[in-house]
């Protein structure tokens, strides 16, 4: 989707012009608030050296920042005492005195208001934003960013400019805001482009680190790796390399989302050696389990066992609760994948039980895929259907819960920014009304200083807007890119989950439309057969050759008013607009054929390739939608699906009808469809695939 955000550069020469009275008062008041503030000096440098120097103990720090606060006295300049302040806030934070940081917190936006300098303000926001992220609050530090965003480029100290905008694009990605986030970070890099301390390479690194981090989450893997790479390289030549086994460790992952899982680990190795030097238990416990789980896909059990102990003994030797259970769970599975039995079965539903107080829904959904294949694995089917039954609610209401949040986050910066507006437009008014020209020689010499910034204005103003349009461009490429990414499978190029879902919400407004059609529409879900078997054989790309290759041969022969989704993992979904009953079985068996007809070729070897599938009509023999709508009928289609599973696979299992009034079966239709088709309740129908033979 393309953002909707205003820019200064989209001013006209009306606005400027509207804009000389604020002009004319700044030169008024002798532009006091476009000098930096005032600072104490040796103050300073003691701030400095205390937020430069990490390796002293923590005890040590906090009797370091302790003095430095006793020596503030009201005549300690505002923008030292504030920013002294507001490092003892984090502090009161890491003692979890939490009522504390935020009494500090509004003491600092009273200090800022009184100084009304413009450097003091921001950092004050900034300090308030960062507090409010830290106690996870995010709802309330997104309504302080329009007014940070606000004061920014007026604010003259690089340490200050480059703290709030590093800070707000961290926020701003964290809501998937990523132009925006991009913006901010460049405008950090060029603020500590200024300086030339102690502190210059370390923020510069850290900014290189978090842009890699945002390219990796859009997939941009080539990028994010050539941003890592070079921030290693810089790092090595310095003597300040804290960040280096984030580095590394986000290198690994990298690696590992490419699939190159030699790379990968080499990478995490990296981070074990220098995350040991710096004392770093929580990168090494990471890279171990990121070590273990490649070596799950290399298929080497053996030494992915070893790691992930390894990896569980450190955990309980440093009480990490969030990553222990996350270890168990991942040996559980590896147990249950080499014929574990119900025991590894039951450790892994107690490491799942602790992982739900912490993981969010995203988390969970994609931990219940596995979950699913675990109990598949282990023998229990019905498990392993209520599993995926689950995931698949949780990410339908994640799905859901994803656009409301979006449209309260916009809601609220709208109101904030508007807020912001009416509040500075009446601050504006009342000065303007307390202060009068004093002298006619004034008023000359600001007419004539008025007359050249309206120059350098424009000029600045023609080049901004080239440079704009440039930007804007690109931009308009990326959000192009991005709304496809939204509605496409990344993988396959089919579409995903969400436009389905979308489709069948506008399915319900468009009912008078669609009852003019001459017949129904057919759902088909597809699951392709012993799919974990070709990742274990061939790994994961051999995996992913598997599912691109069928979903091109499914859309060469699908029509152009169907629909084929991916709809998970293995599991594909057409949707068949207006298809006739008469030939809609022979459609099914085309499609088995084009699975299986022909091997897949991957890397010289040939790979047979079978599926399994459930069809139904949408609506279902003459049953209102709103009895069985789009998600009754795909649970219906599901539940064919595995009972084609448990029948010997490589087939398709077609509920067609109903051969008793539906009142009287809907229970046992929509809870048991093996059942129903036992007691011949519905009328089905069962199309093979091709004989392995013919393949």
């Amino acid at each position: 989707m393309t953002a909707q955000h205003e820019t200064p550069l989209s001013f006209s020469i009306m606005q400027i012009i509207a804009r000389i009275p604020l002009l004319i008062l700044a030169l008024q008041a002798g532009l006091a608030l476009a000098e930096a503030p005032e600072v104490d000096p040796e103050l300073e440098r003691q701030l400095d050296d205390y937020i430069t120097d990490f390796s002293a103990p923590e005890d040590e720090r906090a009797e370091t920042l302790e003095s430095i606060v006793e020596a503030l006295s009201a005549d300690t300049p505002a923008a030292t005492r504030l920013r002294a302040l507001g490092y003892q806030m984090v502090d009161f934070l890491h003692e979890e005195d939490e009522a504390a940081a935020l009494a500090r917190s509004q003491e600092l936006l009273n200090l800022a208001k009184a100084s009304g300098h413009t450097d003091i303000q921001a950092e004050a926001l900034a300090f308030r934003i960062d507090l409010l992220w830290r106690l996870d609050d995010r709802e309330e530090a997104m309504m302080y960013v329009p007014r940070l965003e606000a004061i920014l480029p007026s604010v003259q100290a690089p340490r200050v400019r480059y703290y709030g905008h590093n800070l707000t694009a961290r926020l701003l990605r964290a809501h998937s805001q990523y132009e925006e986030a991009l913006s901010h970070f460049l405008e950090a890099y060029d603020a500590v482009q200024e300086t030339d301390d102690d502190r210059t390479q370390p923020r510069r690194q850290f900014l290189n680190y978090n842009i890699a981090q945002m390219q990796a989450e859009l997939n941009n893997h080539d990028q994010a790796l050539e941003i890592v790479q070079r921030g290693i390289r810089e790092i090595r030549e310095l003597e300040y390399r804290v960040y280096l086994p984030e580095f590394f460790l986000l290198k690994g992952y990298i690696f590992a989302q490419m699939e190159e899982h030699e790379d990968s680990i080499q990478a995490h190795e990296e981070a074990i050696e220098w995350a040991e030097r710096l004392e770093r238990p929580d990168i090494i416990i990471t890279s171990l389990n990121n070590i273990g789980s490649a070596r799950i896909q290399m298929e080497d059990y053996t030494a992915a066992t070893e790691i992930l102990e390894r990896a569980l003994e450190m955990a309980l030797e440093v009480d990490d609760e969030h990553t222990r259970p996350l270890l168990e769970f991942n040996l559980a599975y590896l147990a249950i994948m080499q014929g574990g039995g119900d025991e590894a079965v039951t450790v892994m539903e107690a490491a799942i039980e602790e992982l739900v107080a912490f993981y969010s829904k995203a988390n969970m959904a994609d931990l219940l895929r596995y979950v699913a294949e675990a109990y598949r694995e282990a023998g229990h089917l019905d498990r392993a259907i209520e599993t995926l039954i689950e995931q698949r609610e949780m990410n339908d209401e994640l799905f859901q819960s994803e656009r409301e949040e979006s449209l309260n986050e916009l809601q609220t910066r709208y109101e904030t920014r508007e807020q912001a507006a009416q509040i500075e437009l009446l601050e504006q008014r009342n000065e303007l009304q307390e202060r009068t020209i004093e002298n006619s020689r004034l008023q000359q010499q600001i007419t004539i200083l008025f007359i050249m910034v309206v120059v350098l204005s424009l000029v600045l103003l023609w080049l901004a807007y080239r440079s704009a349009r440039r930007a804007n461009l690109r931009l308009t490429a990326a959000n192009e890119q991005l709304e496809y990414q939204s509605v496409h499978d990344v993988l396959t190029g089919l579409l995903n989950r969400r436009s389905f879902q979308e489709e069948m919400q506008q399915r319900g407004q468009d009912g008078v439309e669609r009852r003019a059609q001459t017949h129904p529409d057919t759902l088909l879900l597809l699951d392709i057969d012993f799919f974990k078997k070709i990742n274990d054989r061939y790994g994961h790309s051999g995996g992913d050759a598997v599912l691109k290759e069928l979903s091109r041969r499914i859309k060469a022969v699908s029509r152009s008013s169907d629909m084929v989704i991916r709809w998970g993992g293995e599991e594909l979904l057409l949707l068949l607009r207006n298809m006739d009953p008469s030939v809609q079985q022979d459609y099914v068996t085309r499609i088995l054929n084009t699975i299986a007809e022909e091997p897949i070729e991957y890397r010289g070897e040939s790979i047979p390739v079978t599926a399994t599938g459930g069809f139904i009509q949408l609506p279902f023999d003459g049953v209102p939608e709103d009895e069985i709508d789009w998600e009754r009928a795909l649970h219906i289609a599901d539940m064919a699906l595995y009972i084609g599973k448990t029948h010997g696979r490589n087939r398709a299992i077609g509920v067609l009808g109903l051969n008793q009034p539906y009142e009287q079966v809907k229970d046992t239709l929509s809870n048991d469809l093996a059942q129903a088709v036992e007691k011949d309740l519905v009328k089905h129908v069962t199309i093979p695939g091709p004989e392995q033979g013919q393949q």
